[in-house]
């Protein structure tokens, strides 16, 4: 009996509009041989404690076509699922891609996407969007130092930290990929824009709090 099958992600990530991101579209649709990708496994026999699923690493060793689906080599040993070990071939769908790596080099890569920003929880709210991002001092080895606001925040909401979320820089790529042209720039620049589809514009006379 199997004990595992991998979780569609464009599904969950419909279902939880403000928590969980994936790559767009298109980006999982044209992953190339060599490059790596994370899949969710999701336990079908879960036991008390375990988690709902392991999240684990696949380095992609044939192309998807129009007629067939990835094929990858498993990168990681589960720690929950016996069935699975080091070097098994998975077989998934562009519907399986959780998350993918940017390489250094890539136009894309940005120097925190592992790293996490202060984020409000107003942003994810349905009609809003980010509108003013800027980047101080980070607090610690973690923190990228990106803050983000829709500009719609009074200093109470922004002030009170329920109202604030830790995220992953990888990951608001992921909801937001224009975030990536204020992102790319380094300390103490400050971006705002009107709305979703319009250019970030740096606010010249911004200054870092003290």
């Amino acid at each position: 009996m199997k004990t595992w099958e991998l979780e569609n992600v464009e599904l969950k990530a419909k279902n939880y509009p403000e928590t969980f991101f994936i790559p767009s579209l298109n980006e999982r649709k044209n992953k190339k041989i060599g490059e790596s990708v994370r899949l969710h496994f999701v336990h079908l026999l879960k036991k008390q404690d375990e988690p709902e699923a392991e999240r684990m690493w696949v380095i992609i060793t044939k192309e998807r076509t129009l007629f067939s689906k990835y094929k990858g080599i498993l990168e990681n040993q589960p720690a929950y699922i016996t069935e699975l070990n080091v070097g098994d071939e998975i077989e998934f769908e562009v519907i399986n891609i959780a998350q993918t790596i940017i390489k250094k080099g890539d136009p894309l890569w940005i120097d925190c996407s592992e790293k996490y920003a202060l984020v409000s929880n107003m942003c994810f709210q349905k009609d809003e969007t980010i509108r003013f991002v800027y980047r101080e001092v980070a607090d610690n080895n973690d923190d990228s130092g990106w803050r983000m606001f829709t500009g719609h925040e009074n200093d109470e909401y922004a002030n009170d930290q329920k109202n604030i979320q830790i995220v992953k820089i990888e990951s608001l790529l992921d909801f937001d990929r224009s975030l990536f042209d204020p992102i790319k720039n380094g300390n103490y620049y400050a971006f705002e824009r009107m709305n979703k589809k319009d250019k970030w514009e740096i606010i010249e006379d911004w200054k870092p709090s003290e």
